[in-house]
């Protein structure tokens, strides 16, 4: 890196390129695909044209997850307009802010070129990538779960600040945006508590700034909480306790793209932690904190699991690569030998840019990019090119839900039929159709939420299938009414 210390303008070109590469891997073909059903939710949910109130009442007959981000894409659209094509950009602004807040963190814990191996690993992490593309709240999630590592280093390093009052305010804000944008977002509170109990034996004293945003974030959530859980719609049933092979990897295949990838920053990490464990119990003290979150993102919902029923899945611990990276990108620039350390950063970067090579991320630059969400457009205009212009959309879910669903689905397709011009296709009710003299109609069912019910023909329509057709997660058939 002393290349870099002679030259600072190849520093900042190396800087720029890899946040602008970032930039563009999650900005190019952002609306490729059309939106995933919970997305669909999401747009529903969110739309700014009717009161906060009823966007509440719709919230919560569908989510599972709190209002925040709902509520945040509100406010979004009412200012950029309601058009599915706008929703992403927000959750790609969460995803780049937090990927100057978390190069941030790396490069207050210490002052040296480590914090440019984690940009690097932020802006070419493709699981990060994948949910900056989806209108979901895990980037912002992910951003919200930053800036409250940001200020807890902050609290704890900066003992005589004397701006205390205004540091503990917005200490305490961003710890209330954050545990209330997923209920998972409690394991880095809970880690935070424990690091500060630690920290008080440890060196015989209190962190009392600390304490305080935790003080006051506790009488928050004590109310919060209790209001949430009284009004959470059930836990989904498709989540599973994670089987033996899961602790081989811990999701890092995922995280990191390929099982060679996810293996090669496990072992890092272990590696890394290993060497350096020592100095985890005075000269790196504040770096347990990212140790602490690791371990209680994986235990506590296993843990819970195993006693009430799943609840881990990948993306609700998205948080947990803050202090993997972070970890990774710190430790690394901690070994002595230069060959080692310069081995590691050589071979994780070709590795990465290598994998990326086989994701569509990179592969769309080249060549078609095929869908995988549901592709409502297309079945949209084979329904206009057919003489039949009516279509109905059959969906099974819980009955908690079904309506909800019906209406947030049926709402997202006429947006697109008003994107595309199709003004002349039209819905009809199962029910409109049944008692009506119509003979034929077009179902679209989608295969993600309602595989059983898709395939079987002419479902609970009383109709027989003339013709079907297929799409990523989306299935059309044009139905005659039986006599």
């Amino acid at each position: 890196m002393k290349l870099f210390q002679n030259n600072k303008k190849l520093f900042y070109i190396v800087f720029y390129l890899i946040l602008f590469s970032g930039i563009i891997l999650r900005l190019y073909n952002i609306n490729y695909d059309n939106y995933w059903y919970d997305e669909i939710l999401s747009y529903w949910v969110s739309d700014p044209r009717i009161s906060t109130s009823s966007s509440f009442d719709r919230h919560q007959s569908i989510e599972q997850l709190p209002f925040l981000f709902n509520l945040l894409l509100k406010y979004y659209f009412n200012i950029f307009s309601y058009n599915p094509d706008n929703g992403r950009y927000l959750s790609f602004i969460f995803s780049i802010l937090s990927i100057l807040t978390i190069t941030k963190i790396c490069h207050n814990l210490k002052k040296n070129y480590s914090f440019l191996f984690c940009l690097f690993l932020l802006c070419f992490n493709i699981f990060l990538i994948g949910y900056s593309q989806e209108l979901r709240p895990y980037s912002m999630i992910l951003f919200f779960c930053s800036l409250q590592l940001l200020f807890f280093f902050r609290l704890i390093e900066e003992s005589n600040d004397k701006n205390n009052k205004l540091l503990i305010f917005f200490s305490v804000l961003i710890n209330i945006l954050t545990v209330s944008s997923h209920p998972f977002t409690l394991i880095i509170f809970f880690s935070i508590i424990f690091f500060s109990f630690l920290y008080s034996i440890k060196f015989k004293k209190n962190l009392k700034k600390l304490n305080f945003t935790i003080l006051y974030t506790v009488i928050f959530c004590s109310f919060y909480y209790v209001f949430y859980l009284k009004n959470l719609n059930p836990i989904p049933t498709w989540l599973e306790q994670p089987e033996l092979k899961f602790y081989t990897n811990f999701y890092f295949s995922g995280f990191f793209g390929s099982r060679l990838l996810g293996l090669l920053h496990l072992f890092l990490l272990i590696y890394l932690v290993v060497v350096f464990f020592k100095k985890f119990k005075n000269e790196y003290f504040n770096l347990n904190i990212f140790l602490i979150i690791i371990f209680f993102s994986y235990f506590l919902p296993i843990v819970y699991g195993y006693i009430f029923q799943p609840i881990i899945f990948s993306r609700y611990i998205i948080f947990v690569l803050i202090p993997i990276i972070i970890l990774i990108s710190y430790l690394t620039f901690e070994i002595k030998i230069k060959k080692i350390k310069n081995l590691i950063i050589i071979i994780t970067v070709l590795l990465t840019l290598g994998n990326l090579y086989t994701e569509t991320t990179i592969k769309q630059f080249f060549t078609k990019r095929m869908h995988y969400k549901p592709d409502f457009i297309s079945a949209l205009k084979d329904i206009n090119k057919s003489k039949e212009k009516s279509y109905t959309l059959d969906i099974s879910l819980d009955k908690y839900a079904e309506n909800s669903a019906h209406l947030a689905i049926e709402n997202y397709v006429n947006e697109l039929k008003k994107k595309l011009n199709f003004h002349q296709i039209y819905y009809t009710s199962k029910k409109e159709y049944l008692i009506s003299n119509q003979k034929k109609i077009w179902v679209i069912c989608l295969t993600i939420i309602s595989k059983d019910k898709c395939n079987n023909s002419g479902g609970n329509i009383n109709s027989f299938v003339l013709l079907e057709k297929n799409y990523p997660s989306l299935k059309s058939k044009l139905l005659k009414k039986k006599d």
